[in-house]
């Protein structure tokens, strides 16, 4: 009788990324006012619109100027959703970068208290017929119940186009 041995060894492929979860480093729990941002840029970037919901309060505003009408207006969570989704779903590409935004208000991780600051931003939207460069300013104000995430109550759109 002859007996044979085969060595149990798997094939290494020194290329091949580490297991574990790909998303770990990606999002955060937004204990921190830059943790939120971090995921709000990540949401677009990734066209994620579940991401991007999570990022706001159950009662969030959007505020900007209305051009067409000459007036202050306003919408609540349902429509900037619907108009995000609307965003993501017609342009293949999207690019979120805030711009000086200072590291102490990345910082700020007060529970049971709101923070209110501008953010500058650009915002690249690319489809195969168009391409957009904006540049603009937000003024924010975020909340984060005991307990819970900071999320985005009230987003003033302070751009220029």
């Amino acid at each position: 009788m002859v007996l044979v041995t085969i060595p149990l060894t798997g094939c290494l492929n020194p290329f091949a990324p580490a297991l574990g979860d790909p998303s770990a480093s990606l999002w955060t729990d937004q204990q921190t006012v830059g943790e939120l941002l971090d995921n709000f840029r990540n949401a677009y970037n990734l066209q994620d619109s579940l991401r991007y919901s999570n990022c706001l309060a159950n009662d969030f505003t959007f505020l900007y100027y209305d051009v067409e009408n000459e007036r202050e207006d306003q919408w609540g969570l349902n429509t900037d959703l619907k108009a995000t989704g609307g965003l993501f779903r017609n342009f293949e590409e999207v690019h979120l970068t805030w711009t000086a935004l200072s590291q102490i208000i990345r910082d700020f991780a007060a529970e049971d208290s709101s923070l209110e600051f501008d953010a500058s931003f650009s915002l690249s939207l690319y489809s195969a017929n168009s391409s957009y460069d904006l540049y603009g300013f937000a003024r924010f104000t975020v909340f984060k119940e005991p307990a819970s995430q900071f999320r985005i109550t009230i987003w003033k759109d302070n751009s220029y186009f």
